[in-house]
């Protein structure tokens, strides 16, 4: 297949000028359409050399994708290469398709100077005189926003708008102060239309935000409320589908399966499996890390954890994983990566970035790490390569598994709670798999 003319060809041209964390509207204008075929196309290639694989004897190449033609490796590479650039550069896609990105944040962060910031106590802070209390006032949105992490504003922030728009197109439905009656039957139509408990609940706990935020009751307390909201979650409950734990019999068998001379881009999914499950870490703490935040020594690594899903005053916390001296050493493969990615040790760069392939080897890309949906594209190739089904895992597989290792190994409750960073028992209990030796431990000890 020529490059001319194909959708890899199109994106390509408007990804390459993006940035990661561009501020600016209308960078990375990539639309869904587009990102959905390029992938498409990756998809396919990777499928079509897949199979052409199979009939190679083992262990005669490393390269996980054999071609017939030259024509087709470079067409398969440079497809590669854009969905490396569009995962760590673009990721704004993603947001875009959830009507998101910085600025519709920003457009529903001013949009509510119209509704909540002229509501309940605003207005008496717009007839204040004295100049240094207008100005103080004036920043006092901004601050009070911050009482959310930015993915809880962001989130409270696109259902409001949700449930605004709806509002706005029936007579006599006031958007802002919400009213009970009004807002339950927001909560059927949601029940109706996406059936779906978290937007419910999603909607409620928005509204209720806002009503705060504006020194209102809050509506989330009302009977009425708490009655519909009991309700659908009866109606709309489903049985939970927790993903399967990675377990280290895996990790072993990918880190075999590199072989002796691995590159850089297996050496580079290594070490994010190896490190996640040895960590305990969440996704998006992993995808967060820069290199100045790993420091080596002699017994094994500490790594800097700046902020997480419940560190929400960023305190920080510090993680040490130890060596083990065996193939699956989460501490030797990261040395390895440092060493092959070329990496510097106080950089700010982010530690796990995509790979482009030039004629003088692999290299790491600048800019930008990788998003969740690279990451989680990458671990489940390589699940399905080891013979397994992906449909079964997901990122959340990699810390399940380390924790579930760790509880079944007897480590104790305070250390294993400390080195997942849990706040709760319930949630860290809900990442453990008990295994069923443990399991019939209760029966056997009943004196029966």
């Amino acid at each position: 297949m020529s490059r001319e003319g194909s959708p890899a060809r199109d994106v390509a041209a408007r990804a390459g000028s993006s940035k990661e964390g561009s501020s600016k509207e209308g960078s990375a204008a990539i639309t869904g359409d587009q990102f959905a075929q390029l992938m498409e196309e990756v998809r396919r290639l990777r499928e079509g050399q897949e199979d052409a694989a199979l009939k190679l004897e083992k262990g005669v190449r490393r390269d996980p994708y054999v071609f017939k033609r030259r024509g087709n490796e470079n067409q398969f590479r440079f497809c590669e290469e854009i969905a490396d650039r569009l995962s760590s550069a673009s990721s704004s896609v993603v947001r875009a398709e959830r009507g998101g990105g910085k600025a519709a944040f920003d457009r529903a962060k001013e949009a509510l100077r119209e509704d909540v910031f002229t509501s309940g106590v605003w207005p008496l802070l717009s007839n204040l005189e004295d100049p240094e209390l207008r100005r103080l006032a004036k920043a006092l949105p901004a601050t009070v926003l911050k009482c959310k992490a930015d993915s809880t504003t962001k989130k409270y922030l696109g259902a409001f708008q949700r449930w605004k728009t709806w509002a706005e197109a029936r007579r006599g439905v006031p958007s802002f102060p919400v009213q009970e009656i009004h807002l339950v039957l927001y909560l059927q139509h949601l029940s109706e239309s996406i059936q779906s408990k978290s937007a419910v609940e999603e909607a409620v706990h928005a509204v209720s935000w806002l009503h705060q935020m504006a020194g209102l009751p809050s509506i989330a307390g009302s009977p009425i409320v708490q009655a519909t909201l009991g309700g659908l979650r009866r109606e709309l409950a489903k049985p939970k589908q927790r993903k399967e734990p990675v377990t280290a019999e895996m990790l072993l068998a990918m880190v075999e399966a590199a072989g002796s001379s691995p590159s850089l881009t297996e050496v580079r999914l290594l070490a994010i499996c190896l490190v996640a499950f040895a960590g305990f870490l969440r996704c998006e703490e992993l995808v967060k890390l820069r290199c100045a935040d790993v420091a080596f020594n002699p017994e094994g690594m500490v790594i800097q954890i700046t902020s997480s899903k419940t560190d929400q005053y960023r305190e920080g916390a510090s993680l040490v994983i130890a060596c083990t001296g065996t193939p699956t050493c989460p501490v030797s493969m990261m040395q390895r990566y440092f060493s092959m990615g070329q990496l510097v040790h106080d950089s700010q760069d982010y530690l796990f970035r995509g790979i482009m392939h030039t004629k003088s080897g692999e290299c790491l890309r600048k800019g930008g790490g990788l998003s969740y949906s690279r990451l989680r594209e990458l671990l489940l190739e390589k699940i399905s390569s080891l013979g397994m089904d992906p449909k079964l895992f997901g990122m959340h597989s990699l810390r399940a598994g380390g924790a579930t290792a760790a509880a079944n190994g007897g480590v104790p409750d305070r250390l294993f709670k400390r080195h997942g960073r849990w706040k709760s028992e319930s949630a860290k209990d809900g990442y453990v798999k008990d295994s069923v030796e443990s399991r019939l431990e209760v029966s056997k000890n009943l004196g029966i």
